[in-house]
């Protein structure tokens, strides 16, 4: 189809707008920006849009409108009612500082549901799919869009609307379902809300940091570790040199990965523990302690929610990764207490117990888990009591924790000697222990094997929405389980999400199973946190209820002056 670029003034493209929204059935629009690069979250966002590009969906008109028109124009009033389609529209929504009323169509959000470990850039669309199409300049790949001629840019962007309107006509009975729909409007939301960065508790975090790195730094050094403390070729070799065995790489270099210092400090080798803490405390300053300062807008983090990103269906998350700060140990707790909401009334976070073993447990309709979750006991004691072959309340605290290993492993493919380092101990016992977990939980076991059979005969695995991961040829089907289980709990987690948005709780932050929403100023608010706990609950129990009826999901909430606190 040939397109035709507009440059229109405000009054023939408002008139443009008019004619189309009188129309019986009210006109879809393809929104597209160019900006001046990627950061555009929150209100003082280092960059925006420069260009915008509408199209009235199954036309060949293409209007080009500037930043500096959209706003002396009052082109926002006009675009919160238009009803859009757009390929990552929430970008072009931040770029524009834009709050739509109405839900939009995402053609990447589609294409993600369709498969969601393939590629879902423009370029690689319309390359699969044979569309001619306008490469991305490389001058707006490095951020110089003023550098680019009007024409040129004008040409790429009107290429992207048609790329776009192509998409939509392709993925439009199949993917951007409605609840993906309303989830892209509450994540909009929840970005533009913002979390605090408390910088007094952070100053002293940040020295706490400092003065731990020094300590771990001196006693690397103290045992003869003199070369740089960060390169892992360096490391090795003074591991080497304390008479330590490695196992090699495939490119024949002798590996300190995390697993395999784990394993040499969990039998007892303090050089391996040294490396270890050493390294922990390095993440923590070069992922949270340094760039989280210097992402603050006016004290407030703007973290992106990637609803597209992994495999499984899981949300994401980025600049900063708050999902990354560790749940165990002191500092993690610490950096999350110098986190709450934007307008500092403390933090309720709820979330949902055990949401991924419930889910394994219905689909399979594992007996031994069901009837755990019916009386309410804690399945991995109820597990360990099966097992070890006694009364609930005989089980030891270390049996129910090596039942707990397995429950979560188990279900993202955990094997012998992956379990042997969560249990402490040697690849036979783990195996001996696998192997008795198969034998006292068979219908599970069996789910997972018909699961297995099928993606390795399909090549694909799908959640309970039907979000589809598609396996190549050269990939191991094993995930096909995690896909099922993780996918289909996240796809419960977004039916929780869109919940707590519609109730008006203002979501802040999505965290694997965990919503957190802003508190009030008596912190306590009994009636909040009881709100949010409930809506979350009837969400998830009346979503699939078809697939779900022999479980029930539960979520506990708790509140404080921040998320450390809760």
């Amino acid at each position: 189809m040939e397109i035709t670029i507009h440059r229109l003034g405000r009054e023939e493209l408002l008139k443009t707008f008019t004619a189309s929204e009188a129309k019986r059935r009210p006109q879809e629009w393809i929104l597209d920006t160019e900006t001046d690069g990627l950061e555009v979250l929150g209100p003082e966002s280092k960059h925006s849009a420069w260009y915008i590009g509408l199209m009235p969906f199954g036309t060949p008109h293409v209007f080009i409108i500037s930043i500096e028109e959209y706003r002396e124009w009052g082109l926002a009033e006009w675009f919160k009612d238009m009803r859009f389609i757009g390929h990552n529209l929430r970008f072009d929504f931040h770029a524009l500082d834009l709050q739509p009323k109405q839900l939009w169509k995402d053609t990447m959000v589609a294409a993600y549901f369709n498969h969601t470990s393939g590629r879902r850039s423009m370029d690689h669309i319309a390359r699969v799919n044979g569309w001619e199409n306008i490469p991305t300049p490389d001058l707006l790949k490095q951020g110089r869009i003023g550098e680019i001629p009007k024409e040129e840019l004008f040409e790429y962007l009107a290429n992207d609307c048609l790329l776009t309107a192509k998409m939509a006509k392709r993925v439009s009975v199949i993917g951007a379902n409605q609840l993906d729909r309303r989830v892209e409007q509450a994540v909009y939301n929840m970005e533009c809300r913002g979390v605090r960065l408390l910088t007094e508790q952070f100053d002293l975090v940040q020295h706490e940091l400092e003065e731990i790195l020094e300590e771990r730094t001196l006693a690397l050094r103290s045992e003869g570790m003199h070369d740089n403390l960060n390169s892992p070729i360096h490391m090795s070799a003074w591991l080497l040199s304390k008479g330590c065995r490695l196992p090699y790489t495939p490119s024949g270099q002798p590996s300190t990965a995390k697993i395999v210092l784990q394993q040499l400090a969990d039998g007892g080798n303090r050089y391996a523990q040294l490396i270890l803490d050493y390294r922990k405390a390095v993440k923590l300053k070069t992922s949270f302690i340094e760039p989280l300062p210097k992402l603050t807008q006016d004290g407030i983090l703007y973290p992106k929610t990637n609803t597209t990103r992994t495999k499984t269906g899981r949300f994401s998350c980025d600049t900063p990764n708050l999902q990354q700060i560790p749940k165990r140990g002191p500092l993690g707790k610490a950096i999350r207490g110098c986190l709450t909401s934007a307008d500092n009334t403390g933090v309720i976070a709820c979330d949902f117990s055990q949401i991924e073993l419930r889910v394994a447990a219905a689909f399979a309709e594992e007996a031994v888990l069901l009837e755990a979750f019916e009386q309410g006991n804690c399945p991995h004691t109820q597990v360990a009591a099966k097992m070890v072959g006694k009364t609930t309340d005989q089980v030891t605290p270390d049996e129910r924790f090596k039942a707990k290993a397995v429950n979560f492993g188990i279900l993202n493919g955990m094997g012998a000697s992956r379990l042997a380092v969560e249990l402490k101990t040697d690849r036979s016992v783990a195996t001996k222990f696998l192997n008795d977990y198969r034998r006292n939980l068979p219908q599970l076991y069996s789910w997972m094997e018909s699961v297995w059979r099928e993606a390795e005969a399909y090549q694909l695995a799908r959640t309970v929405e039907g979000r589809t991961r598609i396996f190549s040829v050269r990939e191991e089907t094993r995930p096909a389980v995690s896909v099922i289980v993780q996918g289909s709990a996240a796809e419960l987690m977004r039916h929780a999400l869109v919940a707590v948005e519609q109730a008006g709780l203002n979501p802040f932050l999505s965290i694997h199973d965990e919503i957190l929403i802003p508190g009030t100023e008596k912190y306590d608010s009994l009636e909040r946190l009881e709100n949010l706990q409930e809506v979350m609950e009837t969400a998830a129990n009346a979503a699939y209820p078809e697939v779900f009826s022999s479980v029930q999901f539960s979520a506990s909430a708790n509140f404080g002056s921040t998320w450390g606190d809760v």
